[in-house]
């Protein structure tokens, strides 16, 4: 018999490791203590700089930019996190730390990652408070996530 070999017993799919906690908890922390003064102070720079590197220079590149949208779903209550990259829209989790970016699926689940510059800049824009909002109601929820939805190829299936 077969044994599956899927996201819960797979040593890439497995849970994270220590050094990606470590790194999530430092990128949380620093988030807090940016959002008491929506300013990110030198020695919480520094810090990012250092375990982030490139990622997060890109990352405040998006805030700068006003790329990291929140879109709130009414009545239910509902967030989506968009934030626009070099090539399209990206829907991004903060809670799970999830993102839709390839980078994502290739390099932060393949472990050659911590985390993707997407999620970063989600995190840093939402305790700067500098994301923009839109607001939508429900009936509009399955036609805006259409775009993070798999195609399925009817003739192959």
């Amino acid at each position: 018999m077969k044994s599956y070999v899927g996201p819960c017993n797979s040593s890439i799919w497995g849970s994270r490791s220590r050094q990606d906690k470590r790194d999530e908890s430092i990128l949380l922390q620093a988030c807090q203590q940016i959002s008491r003064t929506r300013t990110v102070p030198d020695e919480v720079k520094s810090l990012l700089v250092k375990t982030f590197e490139k990622n997060f220079v890109e990352a405040m590149k998006l805030v700068d930019q006003n790329r990291v949208k929140q879109v709130k779903f009414a009545p239910s209550g509902r967030v989506i996190w968009v934030v626009t990259g070099r090539k399209k829209d990206y829907q991004v989790v903060p809670q799970s730390m999830f993102c839709t970016c390839d980078d994502y699926y290739f390099r932060v689940m393949g472990r050659k990652k911590q985390l993707c510059y997407h999620l970063i800049a989600q995190h840093l824009a939402e305790a700067l408070g500098l994301q923009s909002r839109s607001d939508l109601v429900d009936a509009d929820y399955a036609d805006f996530t259409t775009q993070w939805k798999p195609v399925v190829d009817s003739e192959r299936t």
